[in-house]
């Protein structure tokens, strides 16, 4: 792989320049660049090229804890996959179904679940596959990564070709060329032109057909002005019956028919088949091979259906009825009824021949000429159009007719005869790998293939309109394309010449919904219902193409939209949706209590929300992106991955549901195989999420000035660029602490540390053991600019506390959180539990007064119940923990302590839908009696006023407060 030296001895002497001494680290600033530009900075996926740029994934190593051990088993599964004991054996199985749709030999077998041979959406794995082999490669530089990961590219590069070679206009004719229709073919059918029957009573269409298969009610021919007045040809009906012709001006009840005889046109042979309307003896004929095979009583014509503006060869106006899967050629239109013995004639004639042209043709289809024009041979001027031309450069595991079907004219829905499901969404997958094989590898023939599946996807999408394009994307779930605006924006980055760069440029943003586009540009909410996952991919590429363009629009919708999932529409473990799609915003608790499976927080939703909320962060530091991270990848991402070991299957979950006292065991439905343990999107989205854990702990300002430390996860950070390595030792997320320590070199540098929304106990910071004057307010970072040197270390402490985290739409309903790690109570039983804290709270606020650790780390009890952290993911095999994500807060009395007071507390509520207790305790910790006493008088006025509590309820209250200082004090 000759063409490799460019790209892969950069990143073989960025790895060098990172193991060498300080001195040759600070000089290899170009090596270290050429990991980090846009599109492979910082790992799979891009980077923005903001004020703030994430690290190479090859310049951070995890080391021991929770992070580390979810990598590890996915790296397990990386190296051995499917368990077979070929070092190919994986990719063998990734290449199957690719192989077999290019027409190579495809041993070995597919990886199940959607990668099947029928299922629609294969493929997409594969493309999850080749960034996971990226990912594992450029984080521990292990050679079966590489070996794995090039043979893939080799190979896909190979089908790339073979699907090139495919003949994609015409083929071997009855006489000279035919029409191929239908899948594995690209061209779909044949759209004649409208009205080109007006007037016509008498009437023969002749056709030779070469039928693929038996199929029932597929079409050789469709005129039609609506759904009710048509005329068409089956040659199948049924298995045992056709072929038939049918004309009607009164819908399907009420055909008039001419049957022929059954299996009358063969299959794999090539038949001449004829339809003669005599208006004039009122009756239809069939013929095959100029043998009359049918006779029926026919009282309309052609000219009684009206204006005939659906007129198509292969196809009918129903969803339900498949195209035609044949060859056809010689497609002739008279506007009279041939005689049995012209029939014949044209049904024998030598196909070396060359006839005059007929003087009484409507029109004629030779199918000679290459392209999606069929020209007409009669004259009459009345060209037809082949729909689903193939171009150069196409790559997938299924046809392309995929992508014919959901363009105009044909939008069709992804169930059905001629079902589309998200053939972009798979294609970006797809490309996405093998842009991560050229970032992070260095492997120069994957950016070679993306760079021809880009032209290919310019010449599909360059021949619509916005309009047409906006129809695309707007249908669930066919139109679904991924991030496709991101990958094309980056292969616009990477063009060798503007004219490349304009191109790619121009396809990213044909990628633009702008129904969903222009609402989030005017922070208007438009998201209910919505498919989730569909609309959030799209603004990764946003953010692609405003660091392209400068265009702020771009910028401003991925924002908004953002702020319209977090926090109006995600759960307390990060993620979002119901049954894969947005709900009401601000209702978090829809089908909390159902009685069939929900299927909340799809984990691809997680994912793709963690890549839009780090590139959010490169362009605008808001500290409430990282907060989201964390708790989006410490929750629901780590908690996707099981705690067993396999080579067989992914083990990582489809939905997590918030279900009180349920497992990820549904049913007869696994979560981590609810779609096959291999093979659906959301394992896909594991093979990467799993192996990227380093890549957002730390960032770096542009100028390489300032160093972002975003998480609190054990790992090493080389950086050549200024010849730093730092070293994090930490035991989070079961204490609250970290230490960070400069290794090697030296230099001023701003090192800004983020202080956790959570981090209401106070947050401290030492250098070299002196404590940092600083303000640390939670939710922001705190900033130590100084000249660093070898052995310098930065202790940070950030004493966790138990919190709640309400649901917005009804806030007695509560998740029970430590420090950044939501808390799970372990129970079956299929309704909330109920919890009371407020009486056991001191003034520190703190829930611990009511929970009590066991010997087990990171395990607690209240109320008589366990507490366990929700990233704990079933480690006994055969065993689901069922576990409860909320808590009902039920707190019927405004007590303090041991004291009560008889006033109503949850019964009555603010416009917010806060208690008078939420409200008071809501400003803990408080630091004294006092300053608490002068909080409760201070609600206490406030409920006074609005009529909530009346003088004799303030006074009991205000005496309660008063008389409980012992009950408080910590």
């Amino acid at each position: 792989m000759t063409k490799q030296f460019t790209r892969r001895r950069l990143l073989q002497l960025g790895a060098l320049a990172a193991a060498a001494p300080t001195t040759l680290a600070i000089t290899s600033t170009s090596a270290s660049a050429a990991t980090t530009h846009t599109g492979g900075a910082g790992g799979a996926g891009g980077a923005g090229r903001g004020p703030v740029e994430p690290f190479a994934l090859d310049r951070v190593a995890l080391h021991d804890g929770i992070f580390q051990q979810k990598r590890d088993r996915m790296l397990n599964y990386a190296r051995n996959y499917p368990g077979t004991g070929g070092v190919l054996d994986g990719p063998d199985r990734m290449l199957h179904l690719f192989r077999a749709n290019a027409g190579l030999p495809a041993p070995a077998t597919w990886p199940g679940g959607w990668d099947t041979p029928n299922h629609l959406l294969r493929g997409h794995f594969t493309g999850h596959y080749l960034t996971m082999l990226s990912q594992s490669y450029a984080a521990t530089g292990e050679e079966i990564f590489l070996e794995k990961l090039d043979y893939l590219v080799e190979e896909l590069g190979k089908c790339q070709r073979a699907l090139d070679a495919r003949a994609v206009g015409r083929v071997a004719g009855r006489s000279g060329k035919a029409v191929r229709l239908s899948d594995p073919h690209p061209n779909q059918y044949v759209s004649l032109p409208e009205r080109i029957l007006d007037g016509v009573t008498d009437v023969t269409f002749a056709v030779w057909v070469r039928l693929a298969a038996t199929q029932s009610n597929a079409r050789i021919f469709h005129f039609g002005a609506g759904t009710n007045s048509y005329l068409s040809l089956s040659p199948w009906v049924s298995a045992n019956m056709g072929p038939r012709f049918v004309i009607t001006t009164g819908g399907s009840g009420n055909e008039q028919r001419v049957d022929g005889a059954s299996n009358a046109i063969p299959v794999g042979e090539w038949a001449h088949v004829t339809v003669v309307v005599s208006a004039t003896e009122a009756v239809g004929r069939l013929y095959v091979d100029g043998a009359q095979v049918g006779e029926g009583a026919i009282g309309l014509t052609p000219a009684d259906l009206g204006p005939a503006v659906n007129n198509w060869i292969g196809r009918s106006s129903s969803l339900n009825d498949p195209y035609l899967n044949a060859s056809v050629d010689d497609f002739r239109i008279y506007h009279r009824a041939l005689t049995a013995a012209e029939v014949q004639a044209l049904a024998t004639a030598d196909p070396a021949a060359q006839p005059p042209t007929p003087t009484d043709l409507v029109a004629w289809y030779r199918f000679e000429e290459e392209g999606e024009t069929a020209a007409d041979h009669s004259g009459n001027d009345r060209a037809a159009t082949i729909v689903g031309t193939s171009y150069p450069g196409y790559l997938a595991a299924f046809p392309e007719g995929q992508f014919s079907r959901l363009e105009p004219p044909t939008l069709r829905p992804n169930s059905g005869a001629n079902a589309v499901w998200a053939p972009w969404y798979t294609c970006h997958k797809i490309m996405r790998g093998l842009l991560n094989a050229y970032h992070l590898t260095g492997n120069e023939d994957a950016l070679e293939i993306v760079f021809r599946m880009g032209d290919w996807a310019h010449q599909r999408l360059s021949r619509y309109d916005q309009t047409q394009l906006d129809q695309m994307w707007n249908i669930y779930s066919a139109g679904e394309a991924g991030s496709m605006n991101e990958v094309m924006a980056e292969l616009s980055a990477l063009a060798p010449n503007r004219h490349a760069k304009d191109r790619y440029l121009r396809t990213a943003e044909a990628f633009t919904f702008t129904t969903l586009f222009d609402a989030s540009i005017e922070d208007r909410d438009v998201l209910d219902g919505r498919h989730a996952n569909q609309y959030m991919a799209p603004n990764i590429g946003y953010l692609r193409i405003f660091e392209q363009t400068g265009a702020e629009e771009y910028h401003t919708a991925a924002k908004n939209f953002w702020g319209m999932v977090v926090p109006h529409r995600t759960f307390s473990n990060g993620g979002a949706g119901r049954s894969e799609h947005f709900g009401v915003r601000g209702v978090i608790t829809s089908g909390f209590t159902s009685n069939s499976d929900p299927r909340h927080a799809e984990t691809c939703c997680a994912y793709n929300m963690l890549r839009l909320t780090r590139n959010l962060f490169f362009h605008d530091q808001d500290p409430a992106y990282m907060d989201f991270y964390e708790k989006a990848l410490h929750n629901q991402i780590l908690s996707s991955r099981r705690d067993v070991d396999s080579v067989t299957a992914t083990e990582v979950t489809y939905h997590q549901n918030m279900w009180p006292g349920r497992s990820r065991q549904i049913g007869s439905f696994v979560e981590y195989s609810r779609y096959g343990g291999n093979g659906s999107c959301c394992n896909g989205t594991g093979l990467e999420s799993h192996t990227k854990y380093q890549e957002s702990i730390y960032f770096r300002s542009a100028d390489e000035s300032t160093l972002y430390v975003n998480l609190f996860i054990a790992s090493t950070l080389t950086w050549p660029g200024r010849g730093f390595v730092l070293t994090q030792e930490t035991r989070y997320p079961t204490e609250g602490a970290t230490r960070l320590r400069f290794d090697r070199g030296s230099g001023r540098l701003k090192v800004k540390l983020r202080v956790p929304s959570w981090a209401v106990r106070g947050y401290t910071v030492r250098v070299n053991g002196v404590r940092q004057r600083l303000t640390a307010t939670p939710g922001s970072y705190v900033t130590v600019d100084r000249r660093w040197s070898r052995g310098d270390t930065i202790d940070i402490s950030m004493p966790f506390s138990f919190r709640v985290e309400k649901a917005l739409n009804d806030k007695s309903v509560q998740s029970i959180l430590y420090g950044p790690t939501l808390m799970v109570v372990r129970d079956a039983t299929p309704s909330y539990r109920e919890f009371s804290f407020y009486a056991d709270l001191k003034l520190d606020g703190d829930l611990a007064a009511a929970i009590a650790p066991t010997t087990v780390p990171m395990h607690f009890t209240t109320h008589g119940y366990t507490l366990a952290p929700y990233y704990e993911a079933d480690p006994v095999p055969g065993q689901f923990n069922a576990y409860h994500p909320y808590v009902k807060r039920v707190e019927p009395e405004v007590v303090f302590g041991s004291h009560a007071t008889g006033v109503p507390n949850d019964a009555l509520r603010d416009d917010e839908g806060e208690t008078f207790l939420d409200r008071v305790w809501e400003a803990a910790p408080f630091r004294n009696h006092g300053h608490f006493i002068q909080r409760v008088a201070q609600v206490s006025g406030e409920w006074l006023r609005a009529g909530r509590h009346t003088e004799a309820q303030r006074k009991a209250v205000l005496v309660a407060a008063a008389r409980s200082v012992g009950d408080l004090r910590p």
